[in-house]
């Protein structure tokens, strides 16, 4: 069965989250039994350019981690600058 999990992805050092004056958005990328979903809702939903928040499916707890960081260093934060990021329920 698949697995959800959510961060908070924050600008840096006070900065606004760039990705969060687009759209929301999802991805889904996945193939056969091999779920990737990817879920960015940004200030058109949260009302806030602090953060946007991206929510990934995956069939593991493992995959949704590796996801996000790979979504943080060359995927869709790949040309924002990431400040902290929180995990959400």
């Amino acid at each position: 069965m698949p697995v959800t999990m959510s961060w908070k992805v924050y600008g840096v050092e006070g900065h606004r989250q760039r990705e969060s004056f687009f759209d929301s958005f999802v991805y889904d990328f996945s193939e056969g039994n091999n779920v990737r979903i990817i879920a960015v809702d940004n200030s058109d939903k949260t009302g806030t350019n602090d953060y946007s928040i991206i929510h990934i499916t995956c069939n593991t707890y493992n995959e949704c981690k590796n996801e996000l960081m790979s979504q943080l260093s060359d995927g869709i934060f790949e040309n924002s600058r990431v400040g902290d990021c929180i995990a959400i329920d």
